[in-house]
Protein backbone atom coordinates (compact mmCIF):
# COMPACT_ATOMS: atom_id res chain seq x y z
CA UNK A 1 0.00 0.00 0.00
CA UNK A 2 2.79 1.96 0.81
CA UNK A 3 4.39 2.09 -2.48
CA UNK A 4 1.18 3.31 -4.25
CA UNK A 5 1.59 6.27 -2.36
CA UNK A 6 1.59 9.91 -4.15
CA UNK A 7 5.21 11.66 -4.26
CA UNK A 8 6.95 9.37 -1.91
CA UNK A 9 10.39 8.78 -2.54
CA UNK A 10 13.20 6.62 -1.24
CA UNK A 11 16.51 7.64 0.45
CA UNK A 12 18.93 6.50 -2.42
CA UNK A 13 22.10 8.35 -1.36
CA UNK A 14 24.11 6.18 0.87
CA UNK A 15 26.36 8.85 1.81
CA UNK A 16 24.04 10.74 4.32
CA UNK A 17 23.47 8.59 7.17
CA UNK A 18 20.71 7.83 9.13
CA UNK A 19 22.28 9.62 12.18
CA UNK A 20 23.18 13.04 10.07
CA UNK A 21 19.77 13.70 9.10
CA UNK A 22 18.32 12.98 12.90
CA UNK A 23 21.18 15.79 14.03
CA UNK A 24 20.11 17.81 10.43
CA UNK A 25 16.40 17.79 11.38
CA UNK A 26 14.24 17.21 15.08
CA UNK A 27 12.53 13.70 14.79
CA UNK A 28 9.27 12.63 16.42
CA UNK A 29 7.77 9.38 17.03
CA UNK A 30 4.10 8.86 16.20
CA UNK A 31 2.87 10.59 19.90
CA UNK A 32 0.14 13.22 17.98
CA UNK A 33 0.94 12.36 14.43
CA UNK A 34 -2.22 14.38 13.86
CA UNK A 35 -1.38 18.12 15.63
CA UNK A 36 2.57 17.80 14.86
CA UNK A 37 1.88 17.18 11.59
CA UNK A 38 -0.22 19.95 11.88
CA UNK A 39 2.24 22.18 13.80
CA UNK A 40 4.84 21.75 10.59
CA UNK A 41 2.26 22.96 7.99
CA UNK A 42 1.31 26.39 10.10
CA UNK A 43 5.23 27.28 10.70
CA UNK A 44 6.63 26.07 7.34
CA UNK A 45 9.19 23.47 8.67
CA UNK A 46 10.42 20.36 7.71
CA UNK A 47 9.49 17.12 9.94
CA UNK A 48 10.69 13.47 10.03
CA UNK A 49 8.80 10.61 12.19
CA UNK A 50 10.45 8.23 13.28
CA UNK A 51 8.40 4.43 13.79
CA UNK A 52 11.88 2.26 14.33
CA UNK A 53 11.68 2.66 18.35
CA UNK A 54 8.22 1.84 18.86
CA UNK A 55 6.78 -1.57 20.11
CA UNK A 56 6.74 -4.40 17.94
CA UNK A 57 8.91 -2.98 15.37
CA UNK A 58 6.33 -1.08 13.60
CA UNK A 59 7.76 -0.06 10.26
CA UNK A 60 4.66 0.53 7.97
CA UNK A 61 2.69 3.80 8.26
CA UNK A 62 -1.06 2.52 9.46
CA UNK A 63 -4.12 2.85 7.04
CA UNK A 64 -5.42 6.09 8.34
CA UNK A 65 -2.61 7.82 8.62
CA UNK A 66 -1.45 7.28 5.06
CA UNK A 67 -4.96 8.56 3.77
CA UNK A 68 -4.11 11.49 6.18
CA UNK A 69 -1.19 11.63 3.96
CA UNK A 70 -3.15 11.52 1.36
CA UNK A 71 -5.78 13.99 1.98
CA UNK A 72 -2.57 16.34 3.12
CA UNK A 73 -1.78 16.01 -0.65
CA UNK A 74 -4.69 17.46 -2.05
CA UNK A 75 -5.14 20.39 0.42
CA UNK A 76 -2.01 21.60 -0.18
CA UNK A 77 0.28 22.43 -3.06
CA UNK A 78 4.01 21.54 -3.14
CA UNK A 79 3.94 19.07 -0.35
CA UNK A 80 6.84 16.53 -0.26
CA UNK A 81 6.99 13.29 1.49
CA UNK A 82 10.13 11.19 1.64
CA UNK A 83 9.94 7.44 2.92
CA UNK A 84 13.61 5.59 3.30
CA UNK A 85 14.13 2.34 2.34
CA UNK A 86 13.51 0.62 5.67
CA UNK A 87 10.11 2.21 5.58
CA UNK A 88 10.41 3.38 9.30
CA UNK A 89 11.55 7.44 8.81
CA UNK A 90 8.86 9.30 6.50
CA UNK A 91 10.02 13.47 5.96
CA UNK A 92 7.23 15.93 5.58
CA UNK A 93 8.01 18.96 3.37
CA UNK A 94 4.75 21.13 4.21
CA UNK A 95 3.93 22.88 0.66
CA UNK A 96 1.07 25.90 0.24
CA UNK A 97 -2.28 25.66 1.59
CA UNK A 98 -4.79 25.93 -1.45
CA UNK A 99 -8.29 24.33 -0.28
CA UNK A 100 -10.95 24.18 -2.92
CA UNK A 101 -13.77 21.24 -3.59
CA UNK A 102 -13.04 17.63 -4.29
CA UNK A 103 -13.60 14.16 -2.48
CA UNK A 104 -11.78 11.66 -0.51
CA UNK A 105 -12.20 8.24 0.72
CA UNK A 106 -10.73 8.05 4.17
CA UNK A 107 -10.11 4.63 5.94
CA UNK A 108 -12.07 2.46 8.05
CA UNK A 109 -9.62 2.23 10.49
CA UNK A 110 -10.58 5.75 12.04
CA UNK A 111 -13.70 7.66 12.16
CA UNK A 112 -14.65 10.58 9.73
CA UNK A 113 -13.70 13.24 12.78
CA UNK A 114 -10.10 11.91 12.74
CA UNK A 115 -9.89 14.62 9.31
CA UNK A 116 -12.61 16.06 9.93
CA UNK A 117 -10.39 17.49 12.66
CA UNK A 118 -7.66 17.99 10.45
CA UNK A 119 -9.67 20.10 8.14
CA UNK A 120 -11.35 22.44 10.14
CA UNK A 121 -7.90 23.47 11.75
CA UNK A 122 -6.51 24.16 8.27
CA UNK A 123 -9.36 25.24 6.43
CA UNK A 124 -9.30 28.55 7.65
CA UNK A 125 -5.97 29.22 5.94
CA UNK A 126 -6.45 28.09 2.60
CA UNK A 127 -5.98 29.74 -1.07
CA UNK A 128 -9.69 29.40 -1.25
CA UNK A 129 -13.04 28.45 0.37
CA UNK A 130 -12.52 24.27 1.20
CA UNK A 131 -15.54 22.39 0.27
CA UNK A 132 -15.01 18.21 0.68
CA UNK A 133 -16.73 15.28 0.88
CA UNK A 134 -15.53 12.27 2.62
CA UNK A 135 -16.77 9.21 2.82
CA UNK A 136 -16.18 6.87 5.38
CA UNK A 137 -17.33 5.35 9.19
CA UNK A 138 -19.54 8.15 11.05
CA UNK A 139 -19.28 6.32 13.96
CA UNK A 140 -16.39 4.73 15.56
CA UNK A 141 -15.18 3.97 19.11
CA UNK A 142 -11.73 5.41 19.06
CA UNK A 143 -13.06 8.96 17.57
CA UNK A 144 -15.90 11.13 18.30
CA UNK A 145 -19.18 10.69 16.30
CA UNK A 146 -20.04 12.98 13.19
CA UNK A 147 -23.06 14.36 15.62
CA UNK A 148 -20.54 15.97 17.84
CA UNK A 149 -18.48 17.78 15.33
CA UNK A 150 -21.86 18.99 13.87
CA UNK A 151 -23.03 20.26 17.05
CA UNK A 152 -19.59 20.95 18.92
CA UNK A 153 -17.12 21.45 16.44
CA UNK A 154 -18.57 24.10 14.30
CA UNK A 155 -20.46 26.00 16.60
CA UNK A 156 -16.76 26.65 18.00
CA UNK A 157 -15.46 27.33 14.41
CA UNK A 158 -18.76 29.86 13.71
CA UNK A 159 -17.42 31.57 17.20
CA UNK A 160 -14.06 32.49 15.75
CA UNK A 161 -16.15 34.42 13.14
CA UNK A 162 -16.57 31.97 10.35
CA UNK A 163 -20.18 32.51 10.37
CA UNK A 164 -22.79 30.00 9.05
CA UNK A 165 -20.60 29.78 5.72
CA UNK A 166 -19.04 26.62 7.76
CA UNK A 167 -21.18 23.95 8.21
CA UNK A 168 -21.36 19.64 8.21
CA UNK A 169 -24.04 18.14 6.00
CA UNK A 170 -24.14 14.47 7.24
CA UNK A 171 -25.24 12.78 3.88
CA UNK A 172 -25.06 9.22 4.43
CA UNK A 173 -24.50 6.89 7.94
CA UNK A 174 -22.03 4.21 6.98
CA UNK A 175 -24.09 0.82 6.74
CA UNK A 176 -21.56 -1.66 5.36
CA UNK A 177 -17.54 -2.50 6.68
CA UNK A 178 -16.11 -0.63 3.95
CA UNK A 179 -17.86 2.01 5.49
CA UNK A 180 -20.46 4.04 3.43
CA UNK A 181 -20.96 7.32 4.91
CA UNK A 182 -20.73 10.35 3.62
CA UNK A 183 -20.69 13.77 4.80
CA UNK A 184 -19.92 17.70 3.36
CA UNK A 185 -17.84 19.92 5.14
CA UNK A 186 -17.81 23.35 3.72
CA UNK A 187 -15.70 26.48 5.34
CA UNK A 188 -14.81 29.74 4.09
CA UNK A 189 -11.23 31.09 4.46
CA UNK A 190 -10.19 33.67 7.43
CA UNK A 191 -8.91 36.96 5.90
CA UNK A 192 -7.39 38.18 9.11
CA UNK A 193 -5.49 37.28 12.18
CA UNK A 194 -7.85 35.51 15.18
CA UNK A 195 -8.47 38.52 17.26
CA UNK A 196 -7.26 37.47 21.07
CA UNK A 197 -9.56 35.09 23.26
CA UNK A 198 -10.86 35.31 26.45
CA UNK A 199 -13.29 32.82 27.22
CA UNK A 200 -13.02 32.68 30.83
CA UNK A 201 -16.11 32.09 32.72
CA UNK A 202 -18.38 29.49 31.57
CA UNK A 203 -22.43 29.91 32.31
CA UNK A 204 -24.72 27.15 33.57
CA UNK A 205 -26.11 24.58 31.68
CA UNK A 206 -29.38 25.20 30.37
CA UNK A 207 -30.42 22.43 27.74
CA UNK A 208 -29.36 18.70 26.92
CA UNK A 209 -29.40 17.75 22.93
CA UNK A 210 -28.32 14.51 22.06
CA UNK A 211 -28.71 11.61 19.32
CA UNK A 212 -29.19 8.20 19.29
CA UNK A 213 -28.50 5.87 16.64
CA UNK A 214 -28.23 1.99 15.63
CA UNK A 215 -27.85 0.18 12.58
CA UNK A 216 -28.84 -2.99 12.05
CA UNK A 217 -30.62 -3.11 15.20
CA UNK A 218 -34.46 -3.39 16.02
CA UNK A 219 -35.53 0.40 16.37
CA UNK A 220 -36.26 0.33 19.68
CA UNK A 221 -33.15 -0.02 20.76
CA UNK A 222 -32.71 3.67 20.29
CA UNK A 223 -35.65 4.33 22.59
CA UNK A 224 -34.11 2.24 25.13
CA UNK A 225 -30.52 4.06 24.87
CA UNK A 226 -32.55 7.47 25.27
CA UNK A 227 -34.99 6.09 28.35
CA UNK A 228 -31.63 5.32 29.84
CA UNK A 229 -30.20 8.25 29.43
CA UNK A 230 -33.16 10.44 30.24
CA UNK A 231 -33.91 8.91 33.77
CA UNK A 232 -30.43 10.01 34.58
CA UNK A 233 -30.52 13.40 33.36
CA UNK A 234 -33.60 14.24 34.62
CA UNK A 235 -32.28 14.43 37.97
CA UNK A 236 -30.70 17.18 36.87
CA UNK A 237 -32.55 19.33 34.52
CA UNK A 238 -35.50 19.43 32.55
CA UNK A 239 -35.09 20.70 28.94
CA UNK A 240 -33.81 17.42 27.78
CA UNK A 241 -34.48 16.12 24.09
CA UNK A 242 -32.43 13.34 22.11
CA UNK A 243 -33.71 11.64 19.24
CA UNK A 244 -33.40 8.66 17.42
CA UNK A 245 -31.79 7.66 14.12
CA UNK A 246 -32.27 4.39 12.69
CA UNK A 247 -30.55 2.68 9.98
CA UNK A 248 -31.48 -0.76 8.43
CA UNK A 249 -28.05 -1.85 7.63
CA UNK A 250 -26.92 -4.33 5.17
CA UNK A 251 -23.90 -6.81 5.62
CA UNK A 252 -22.33 -4.63 8.20
CA UNK A 253 -21.98 -5.47 11.88
CA UNK A 254 -24.20 -4.31 14.33
CA UNK A 255 -24.00 -0.56 15.69
CA UNK A 256 -25.01 1.34 18.76
CA UNK A 257 -24.21 5.32 19.79
CA UNK A 258 -25.39 7.68 21.67
CA UNK A 259 -24.14 11.67 21.73
CA UNK A 260 -25.14 14.19 24.44
CA UNK A 261 -24.58 18.17 24.04
CA UNK A 262 -24.84 20.29 26.53
CA UNK A 263 -25.61 23.94 25.97
CA UNK A 264 -24.71 26.53 28.07
CA UNK A 265 -26.39 30.09 28.59
CA UNK A 266 -23.68 32.26 26.93
CA UNK A 267 -23.47 29.94 23.70
CA UNK A 268 -21.29 27.13 24.40
CA UNK A 269 -21.31 23.61 23.77
CA UNK A 270 -20.11 21.07 26.09
CA UNK A 271 -20.35 17.39 23.56
CA UNK A 272 -20.09 13.69 24.56
CA UNK A 273 -20.45 10.21 23.37
CA UNK A 274 -20.01 6.61 22.95
CA UNK A 275 -20.04 4.38 20.67
CA UNK A 276 -20.39 0.34 19.90
CA UNK A 277 -20.01 -2.14 16.69
CA UNK A 278 -19.83 -6.08 16.96
CA UNK A 279 -21.68 -9.15 16.22
CA UNK A 280 -23.35 -9.23 19.24
CA UNK A 281 -25.23 -7.05 21.45
CA UNK A 282 -26.90 -7.65 24.25
CA UNK A 283 -28.73 -4.78 27.04
CA UNK A 284 -25.44 -5.06 29.28
CA UNK A 285 -23.69 -3.78 26.34
CA UNK A 286 -26.98 -1.21 25.31
CA UNK A 287 -26.58 0.06 29.52
CA UNK A 288 -22.94 0.35 28.91
CA UNK A 289 -23.71 2.97 26.34
CA UNK A 290 -25.91 4.92 27.64
CA UNK A 291 -23.98 5.04 31.21
CA UNK A 292 -20.72 5.75 29.83
CA UNK A 293 -22.58 8.32 27.30
CA UNK A 294 -24.41 10.22 30.15
CA UNK A 295 -21.47 10.22 32.74
CA UNK A 296 -19.23 11.60 30.75
CA UNK A 297 -21.10 14.42 30.04
CA UNK A 298 -21.66 14.89 33.41
CA UNK A 299 -18.25 15.12 34.45
CA UNK A 300 -18.23 17.89 31.46
CA UNK A 301 -21.03 19.69 33.47
CA UNK A 302 -19.05 19.39 36.77
CA UNK A 303 -15.75 20.77 35.45
CA UNK A 304 -16.01 24.79 35.40
CA UNK A 305 -14.67 24.70 31.52
CA UNK A 306 -15.77 26.44 28.11
CA UNK A 307 -15.40 23.36 25.83
CA UNK A 308 -15.25 19.76 26.87
CA UNK A 309 -12.06 17.82 26.99
CA UNK A 310 -12.26 16.25 23.02
CA UNK A 311 -11.50 20.03 22.21
CA UNK A 312 -9.08 20.93 24.65
CA UNK A 313 -6.54 20.55 21.63
CA UNK A 314 -8.74 22.87 19.08
CA UNK A 315 -8.86 25.81 21.89
CA UNK A 316 -5.17 26.01 22.49
CA UNK A 317 -3.59 25.91 19.25
CA UNK A 318 -6.31 29.01 17.97
CA UNK A 319 -4.95 30.55 21.15
CA UNK A 320 -0.86 30.01 19.32
CA UNK A 321 -2.39 31.38 15.98
CA UNK A 322 -4.52 34.44 17.51
CA UNK A 323 -3.21 37.91 17.42
CA UNK A 324 -0.31 39.13 19.65
CA UNK A 325 -2.44 39.70 22.63
CA UNK A 326 -3.11 37.78 25.34
CA UNK A 327 -5.33 35.19 25.70
CA UNK A 328 -7.18 33.35 28.57
CA UNK A 329 -9.00 30.31 28.36
CA UNK A 330 -10.81 28.62 31.59
CA UNK A 331 -10.22 24.69 30.71
CA UNK A 332 -10.76 21.39 32.58
CA UNK A 333 -8.45 19.16 33.75
CA UNK A 334 -6.02 18.92 30.82
CA UNK A 335 -5.27 15.96 29.15
CA UNK A 336 -1.89 14.18 28.32
CA UNK A 337 -2.25 14.85 24.46
CA UNK A 338 -2.98 18.47 25.68
CA UNK A 339 -0.32 18.91 27.38
CA UNK A 340 1.82 17.20 24.63
CA UNK A 341 0.66 19.59 22.26
CA UNK A 342 1.60 22.61 24.66
CA UNK A 343 5.20 21.36 24.37
CA UNK A 344 5.13 21.32 20.97
CA UNK A 345 3.33 24.74 20.30
CA UNK A 346 6.72 25.75 22.47
CA UNK A 347 8.71 23.68 20.34
CA UNK A 348 7.55 24.68 16.86
CA UNK A 349 6.00 28.15 17.48
CA UNK A 350 7.72 29.36 20.18
CA UNK A 351 4.87 30.09 22.10
CA UNK A 352 4.59 29.46 26.01
CA UNK A 353 1.45 28.79 27.90
CA UNK A 354 1.03 30.45 31.60
CA UNK A 355 -1.31 27.58 33.27
CA UNK A 356 -2.97 28.96 36.42
CA UNK A 357 -5.36 27.40 39.11
CA UNK A 358 -8.69 28.29 38.23
CA UNK A 359 -11.54 31.22 39.61
CA UNK A 360 -13.80 28.56 41.36
CA UNK A 361 -11.94 26.17 43.57
CA UNK A 362 -14.83 24.23 43.92
CA UNK A 363 -14.47 23.18 40.42
CA UNK A 364 -11.41 21.47 38.80
CA UNK A 365 -10.04 24.34 36.88
CA UNK A 366 -7.27 25.45 35.01
CA UNK A 367 -6.36 29.41 33.22
CA UNK A 368 -4.14 28.98 30.55
CA UNK A 369 -2.79 32.32 29.01
CA UNK A 370 -0.42 32.78 25.94
CA UNK A 371 0.37 35.95 23.75
CA UNK A 372 -0.39 34.59 20.13
CA UNK A 373 1.88 34.58 17.13
CA UNK A 374 -0.76 36.26 15.12
CA UNK A 375 -0.61 34.00 12.26
CA UNK A 376 -2.07 35.47 8.95
CA UNK A 377 -3.70 34.17 6.49
CA UNK A 378 -0.93 34.78 3.46
CA UNK A 379 -2.16 31.94 1.14
CA UNK A 380 -5.58 34.00 0.41
CA UNK A 381 -6.55 35.44 -3.41
CA UNK A 382 -5.43 39.35 -3.03
CA UNK A 383 -7.53 40.20 -6.21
Amino acid sequence: MVNRFVKISVYKDERTTHCERRMAIRVYRRVNFRYRLLLAIFTGKQIVFDFSEEAHHSKLLKPNEISLLRLLDRITSGTQLQLDEAQRLITVQPGVLIGGNFTHHCSTCRGLTYYLEFLALLAPYCKRPLEVTLTGVTAHPLDTTVDTFQNVTISLLRKLGLGKDCSLKIKKRDSSSNGLGEVLFTCPIMLKALEPIEWKERQEIKRIRGVAYCSRIPPHIANQLIDNSRNILCEYLADIFIYSDWNPGGTDLPSVSLSLFAETSNGFVLGTDCSWKGKDWNEEILSSVSQEATQAILLQAIENSVVDTNHQLFICLWMALSSADLSTVELGRLTPCTIQLLRDIQDFMGVAFQIERGSKNNFPSVLCSCIGMEYRNENRRRY
